[in-house]
């Protein structure tokens, strides 16, 4: 159910308005639900007729929710739905006849963004034949403008698919360059802190190992030379120790221009519209504006279900806002109350303003 319905992480497919797009077309239907009213059928039969019409039309919105997004994925959960608006349209044969193939062009659109590519063709090659060749088996009269309506729609589907699977590629295929990148950005950084950690430990311990071996020598021959040579020993190792200390804490501590860059491809990554700062914006406390970034711009994706995050930065403050449904029990979170807790022990103040319309959070160090 979740897949149909969403799940308490993910965005609401009926707030991702891509459906609006194959949904506006249910306005075709109107020619045979005119059909139905002018039929020559009884009350009974036309009220048939429109609750087919009804169930029709309410499964091709679901659909266009939940299926129909215009992406190159195939979905076989419209394989079943395919097969209920096809018996649902053979349902109005007995009614209006030849005029039931105007709900044919929907199941095209189901056809061509649902199935595999060759599957698509034929359930598209299908309905054209059928609209031809049922009027002759039926003796039901031969509207050439229907026919010619579902080659249009079925070419233009048809179409859009092909569309869909080429930017399908394109944006798979730049999602492997980020990966790839990323990768060669971490391989880059290990082989940074590898040079550095060499570099300072390497000549460090050389040299107290050389100096200790002397001392240890002095130690009977020239007492007072042993003590100087040890005291350098220890200042060394203080030495080593403090750069070591350094460079873990470059690697700990939070870039800003890099959060951004990495705040901005987490929220591309979520389908979440980004307004973000320039990477050089200046401001003193960048080191903790890219804390409070980075654990905002989590609760976002995580928890949000936004479209929409804006981030602003000045010299003494800043906001994270999105679109979502709130931060409910989220707000008492251990990130947040962390968030918090950093914030203050450097003189400043976080305010988080969260309701059903979605959540801002706010910096200022005085």
């Amino acid at each position: 159910m979740a897949r149909w319905f969403g799940s308490a992480g993910a965005v609401t497919p009926w707030r991702n308005l891509r459906w609006v797009f194959t949904a506006v077309w249910l306005i075709f239907l109107a020619y045979p639900i005119g059909a139905v009213a002018t039929s020559d059928h009884s009350t009974a039969t036309k009220a048939i007729g429109f609750t087919l019409l009804t169930l029709f039309a309410l499964s091709y919105l679901l659909a266009s929710v939940y299926l129909l997004t215009g992406t190159a994925e195939t979905d076989l959960r419209g394989v079943p739905l395919f097969v209920l608006l096809v018996l649902l349209m053979v349902g109005l044969f007995p009614i209006i006849d030849e005029n039931a193939f105007g709900a044919a062009p929907f199941l095209m659109v189901v056809a061509a963004f649902c199935f595999p590519t060759r599957w698509a063709l034929i359930c598209v090659a299908a309905v054209v034949v059928a609209s031809v060749a049922l009027p002759r088996l039926f003796g039901w009269h031969t509207d050439a403008s229907i026919v010619l309506v579902l080659l249009a729609v079925g070419l233009t589907m048809l179409g859009f698919r092909f569309v869909a699977v080429r930017e399908g590629e394109r944006e798979r295929e730049e999602e492997r360059r980020r990966e790839l990148n990323a990768r060669l950005a971490v391989v880059a950084e290990r082989e940074r802190v590898a040079r550095d950690v060499h570099d300072i430990l390497g000549h460090s311990l050389t040299v107290i190992s050389v100096k200790t071996e002397l001392a240890q020598r002095l130690i009977e021959l020239d007492p007072e030379r042993a003590q100087r040579e040890l005291g350098e020993v220890n200042q060394l190792t203080r030495d080593a120790l403090a750069q070591v200390r350094t460079t873990v804490g470059r690697i700990r501590t939070p870039d800003l221009p890099d959060t951004i860059a990495g705040v901005d491809s987490a929220l591309h990554a979520a389908d979440i519209v980004a307004t973000l700062p320039e990477p050089t914006v200046e401001t003193l406390h960048a080191e903790l504006f890219a804390w409070v970034l980075r654990e905002a711009v989590t609760n976002v994706v995580r928890h949000s279900g936004a479209q929409h995050c804006e981030v602003l930065i000045d010299g003494s403050s800043m906001s994270v806002h999105d679109d979502g449904r709130g931060l409910g029990d989220a707000e008492h979170g251990n990130g947040l109350r962390g968030l918090r807790e950093r914030v203050e022990s450097a003189g400043g103040t976080v305010h988080f303003d969260s309701d059903s319309t979605g959540t801002t959070v706010r910096v200022q160090i005085s």
